[in-house]
């Protein structure tokens, strides 16, 4: 068998290691609709907003699993909010 008889096929499920591990600044901004990267800054804050990130490098990124976090919280805050004002109406 030669080498263009091999076949590699992938190891890795895609549920186990997903496709990119964090994103910088301004792929969070993209990846949250098109906000602006200032936008992305305040919600990180210096580390006390509300959007966890750390310094990769020279880099300030955001570990994907703490974006999800970041949007499953506020959908689930503005799903509270209109059942709070659902219930008052």
């Amino acid at each position: 068998m030669n080498r263009s008889e091999i076949v590699h096929t992938p190891s890795r499920r895609s549920d186990e290691i997903p496709g990119r591990l964090a994103y910088s600044v301004p792929e969070v901004a993209v990846l949250l609709g098109g906000v602006t990267e200032r936008y992305i800054w305040k919600l990180i804050d210096g580390g006390q907003g509300p959007l966890r990130s750390f310094l990769l490098g020279k880099r300030r990124v955001v570990y994907h699993e703490d974006l999800d976090a970041f949007v499953r919280q506020l959908r689930a805050d503005e799903l509270r909010a209109r059942a709070a004002v659902a219930e008052a109406a």
